[in-house]
């Protein structure tokens, strides 16, 4: 038993001892590094579970007390988190991986570039990888749904002019058309639509103040970076890519058939009370529309059918090649497109006149370093566009230039069968009770020859920069000049008519239409009479060229002093235009200075100053000239502090804020606004009695103002950058407020009396605010598939503050406090007039109920009703109002999301809009068009009130009696355009590693099959919702199906 004891005794001390063992704290040492062995500084080092941390020191040095046990967490900006048990040693080196998915390496910024983790502005960018998931030709079109706070409106797929609208954060400004924002392709304001997107290596989009007040007055409307690809140090890769694509427009308007057409003319001439029976189509035409039985004196063709593709081709081509050393680095780009138009090739016509459209890029980069601390880089690129078009009936007229109204909707589908025996025919004008020119789908674009605009374009660009580390280490100092040259050739060929024929019948002829169809003698043989002749094709040529120079010195200053980082810019740059868009031959120049000082604390706590002193030759000369514009951001990376250690929610934390002054100098007439006048020709006169010569007369068109200067838009951002579950999910959000002051303006409270326009004054002013948010989620599994969604959604909102409005009798008609881009004059639209609302009186006429408000013209069953705004009873022009929303979207929405397995991947994007109205012009609102005799719209067909069809009506009846009153601008033709679209989908397999590659070089191949405007679903349905609804038309947008494939050696 005494040994029992002994022994529980040695044993309980043992526990003991080993307890307190387990229990020692001991001081851990080490130096952390990168996987190259160089000390990384400011590594937050901390015990799991504990307060206990520290940071390592400049050369990467730690000291922590800690438990023997404990395990340590080594977390830092940039790298992969390290974890490691401590097992009781007191020397622990760590090693530590960049993570390149948190750090995202650099975006282009400003005059430079910085790593992503040190952002504090609101930017976001998109990479080639990610624009070539599109099968579109226009960089601007890939852009949709990319990056929140970006709208992309594409309201044409003509070949070579299908580049979309974009507007970022909305409007600041008073109209859209001065919302454009600054474009750069590497430093120099260059338009990029025409880019081949294989030469671009990122996309920048700069969104708030401390972004973009270094570009001063040109930077109010935001501004898009755009990087071209250069070389990487390693052996060639050459890239081949090849794609065939079929196009298919998308939002061409319906019309009628002859016999819809034909009866739904008797129902609006018996609504008008007609009676004369010559305006009327005979019950043997309805029937003979209708049957079919004779198709060449009584047709009914689809004239969009007859004369448009159904599908039309593509083709685009590439090859680059780049690689290099350590001394010379080499990007080279070659790329071809086609495009074809939708119309066919029709007989008679010797000569090709359908849309289409040639580019020829090119591009080539260079990186040499002449000497171990000087650098240069050489960029040559540009390309060769070749645009055709068919002239049509209204070119070089003082018409309305609108042909693709003309074909859509003023076409008639009896005025002829088309082409019999392979000769254009029609029938006679005065077979139908129109009395109007027979509009087949001929009368457009044929024999009316073509246009070919041929467009070069040269980008040279040399930069050269040269350390100066002898001087202080980070110092470097940088040269940089650009030259672009464009020249372009339009050859108009006019002319090129194609002789036709009419088609009678034989007593229709020999009696001038006058024995009617029913006499029992009537010859119905068919006769053809020529009408018209061929004539040649003519030619002329007119040329045009843009020439402009940039010039740019930087001194640049990065550099590390152990926890601290500090980076500083001074740049001055100038910019010349020698054929500017107005006076031509008078340069327009540009020049600035632009300073920037960045500060990090341990990659945690941000800050930017930036400030940009830039001139514009649009004010004068002395204190207006030039413009101050500075912003401040900062940064705070909330993640990396102690006490966000223990905490599982976020994966990463930073918040961002932003204040700065941006400036515009775009107005109303842009150039020599200062100046005392500008003298434009106004008439002409004649010295002496009787004397035919006349010299051009010159005239005071416009007073200057000699005080004008910028416009000046203080911005805020707010905003956050989140990370989830391990970095897969992440959040970025941004609120932003804009008040844009000084805005250049015509006055509008000046008195009409003044002979002259008004000059232009800063008295406009604008608020705009909104927000973004964007939300992605990637993984990727253990058996090697992965997957992504990226959603995003922006809204932005701006407010007329001052706009020097005439205040207006009611506070309804007034647009000041409304956002801009409304729509201005419109009744509103309640319903449409019933039987039930009239009285009807002892000899049959009808009355409206006095009890309802009194229209100022007289109105029946079937007409419009229309709000009396202002309750006096009558509704005429007082009650108009302002309303709706602009056709630029408030909301925008993206959707981007795909999936991989080993070769397999799969990608889609789907694109929303909302808060966005578009209004239909008259030749929307009336059958048969405001004249009344040209083609009828299947959806008047379909939807007018008639007296067979009252209760399921959406459009007023089609009387011309009540036509004016009908046709008013009021929101029964306001449209909601919202839309959902597919915009691209790519279902792709690549090839690695195959036997057969191998022994030629191929490295990988891949295909893919795309798809891009597949899907489209909106409440506005005739035409689509980023279509154009105006008088003017436009080529339709298209769907388009492409074969890709990628060849990488």
């Amino acid at each position: 038993m005494k040994q029992l004891k002994v022994f529980l005794l040695i044993f309980l001390s043992c526990l003991l001892t080993l307890s307190v063992a387990s229990a020692q704290t001991l001081t851990v040492r080490g130096i952390v590094s990168d996987i190259y062995g160089e000390p990384i500084p400011g590594v937050n080092v901390l015990a799991k579970g504990t307060a206990a941390g520290t940071f390592t020191d400049v050369d990467g040095n730690y000291t922590l007390e800690t438990d023997a046990s404990a395990v340590l967490e080594f977390s830092s900006i940039g790298f992969r988190t390290v974890q490691v048990k401590v097992e009781g040693r007191a020397v622990i080196n760590v090693s530590m991986e960049t993570d390149t998915e948190s750090l995202e390496e650099t975006v282009v910024v400003a005059y430079g570039t910085a790593s992503k983790a040190s952002i504090t502005g609101a930017l976001s960018s998109v990479s080639t990888e990610d624009l070539l998931k599109s099968p579109a030709v226009s960089v601007t079109n890939m852009l949709a749904g990319s990056i929140p706070g970006v709208a992309s409106v594409q309201s044409s797929g003509q070949p070579g002019k299908d580049a979309a609208a974009i507007y970022i954060r909305g409007c600041g400004s008073l109209n859209n058309s001065l919302a454009k924002p600054l474009i750069m392709v590497d430093g120099v304001e260059r338009d990029f639509s025409q880019i081949d997107p294989n030469e671009i290596e990122s996309i920048s989009v700069l969104k708030d103040a401390s972004s973009t007040a270094v570009f001063g007055v040109r930077g109010a409307n935001g501004v898009i970076l755009v990087t071209t690809r250069r070389g990487k140090e390693g052996k060639p890769l050459i890239s081949v890519s090849t794609s065939a694509g079929l196009q298919q427009p998308i939002s061409l308007v319906e019309q009628t058939g002859s016999y819809e057409y034909a009866r739904f003319w008797n129902i609006k001439k018996q609504m008008d009370q007609v009676t004369d029976p010559k305006q009327y189509f005979t019950r043997e035409a309805v029937e003979a529309f209708r049957t079919g039985s004779d198709p060449l004196m009584y047709p009914s063709v689809d004239w969009q059918d007859y004369i448009f593709n159904d599908v039309f081709l593509q083709n685009r081509n590439n090859i680059n090649i780049s690689g290099g050393n350590d001394t010379v680095k080499y990007f080279v780009s070659l790329g071809y497109l086609w495009q074809n138009g939708l119309l066919k090739s029709l007989p008679g016509q010797p000569y090709d006149n359908n849309y289409s459209y040639n580019r020829y890029n090119y591009r080539a980069n260079l990186d040499v370093k002449l000497t171990p601390t000087t650098t240069m880089k050489l960029g040559i690129g540009g390309n060769v566009g070749v645009t055709q078009e068919p002239r049509n009936v209204v070119s070089d007229t003082n018409q309305d230039q609108n042909p693709w109204v003309i074909a859509q909707i003023w076409t008639h589908p009896f005025a002829g069968p088309g082409f019999v025996d392979g000769v254009r025919t029609v029938i006679p004008k005065d077979f139908v009770p129109l009395g109007e020119i027979m509009r087949d789908g001929m009368f457009v674009f044929y024999g009316y020859g073509y246009t070919r605009n041929y467009r070069t374009t040269l980008n040279l660009d040399l930069d050269i920069t040269q350390k100066l580390d002898f001087i202080t280490e980070g110092l470097s100092i940088s040269v940089k000049g650009a030259y672009d040259n464009a020249f372009t050739l339009n050859k108009k060929r006019t002319g090129g008519s194609v002789e036709y024929q009419t088609v009678y019948y034989k007593s229709y002829f020999d009696t001038d239409g006058l024995m009617l169809p029913t006499d029992p003698d009537y010859d119905k043989t068919h006769i053809y009479v020529p009408a018209g002749n061929d004539t040649p094709l003519n030619y002329s040529e007119t040329t045009g060229r843009s020439q402009n120079w940039y010039l740019e010195g930087r001194i640049n200053y990065d550099r590390s002093f152990g926890y601290h980082k500090v980076g500083a810019l001074v740049l001055y740059n100038q910019s010349r235009n020698y054929y500017p868009s107005t006076y031509t031959y008078i340069p327009r120049s540009y020049l600035g200075l632009v300073g920037r000082v960045t500060y990090s604390y341990m990659t945690k706590y941000l800050l930017d100053v930036n400030v940009g002193y830039n001139g514009s030759e649009n004010f004068a000369p002395g204190k207006t000239r030039f413009g101050l514009f500075p912003s401040f951001s900062a940064g705070w990376v909330m993640s990396a502090e102690n006490f966000m250690a223990d905490q599982k929610v976020f994966s990463y934390l930073k918040l961002r804020v932003s204040w700065g002054r941006v400036g515009s100098d775009t107005g109303v007439s842009t150039r020599f606004m200062y100046m005392p006048s500008i003298w434009s020709e106004s008439g002409s006169y004649s010295f002496g009695i009787s004397n035919p010569d006349n010299s051009p007369a010159f005239a005071v068109s416009r007073v200057g103002n000699s005080l004008v200067t910028w416009e000046t838009a203080d911005k805020t951002n707010v905003g956050i950058d989140a990370k989830f579950f391990d970095n897969r999910l992440s959040l970025i959000a941004d609120w932003f407020f804009e008040n844009r002051k000084g805005i250049l303006i015509t006055p509008e409270s000046t008195p009409a009396i003044i002979a002259t326009s008004s000059p232009d004054l800063n008295i406009g002013q604008v608020e705009n605010q909104g927000y973004e948010i964007a939300l992605s989620w990637s993984d990727i599994t253990a058996g090697g598939f992965s997957y992504f969604a990226d959603a995003n959604v922006s809204f932005a909102r701006n407010r007329i503050i001052n706009m020097d409005e005439v205040p207006k009798q009611y506070d309804y008609m007034n647009q000041t406090g409304g956002s801009t881009g409304r729509h201005t004059g419109l009744y509103e639209y309640i319903r449409l007039y019933q039987y039930s609302d009239f009285i009807e009186n002892a000899d049959g006429s009808l009355t409206l109920n006095p009890d309802l408000p009194q229209p100022y013209q007289k109105v029946y069953p079937g007409d419009a009703m229309y709000a009396d705004k202002n309750g006096d009873g009558h509704v005429d022009g007082d009650d108009k109002h302002v309303t709706g929303f602009s056709e630029r979207p408030e909301y925008m929405f993206g959707l981007n999301a795909g999936l991989s397995w080993k070769g397999f991947t799969f990608n889609m994007q789907w694109i929303g809009a909302t808060n966005v109205n578009k209004l239909l012009d008259i030749e929307y609102r009336i059958p048969y068009t405001n004249a009344g005799k040209r083609g009828l719209l299947s959806y008047f067909y379909d939807g007018c009130w008639t007296p067979e069809n009252q209760t399921g009506a959406v459009y007023p009846r089609p009387a011309e009696t009540s036509e004016s009153w009908n046709s008013e601008n009021s929101t029964l033709w306001l449209m909601d355009s919202s839309y959902l679209r597919l915009k691209n989908v790519t279902v792709g397999y690549r090839f690695s590693g195959v036997p057969w590659m191998k022994k030629i070089g191929i490295s990988s191949l891949a295909l893919n099959l795309s798809g891009y405007n597949l899907l489209t679903f909106s409440p506005l349905k005739y035409i689509d919702p980023e279509g154009v609804t105006s008088r003017m038309g436009d080529y339709p947008l298209v769907k388009l199906y492409s074969l890709e494939l990628n060849i990488n050696f």
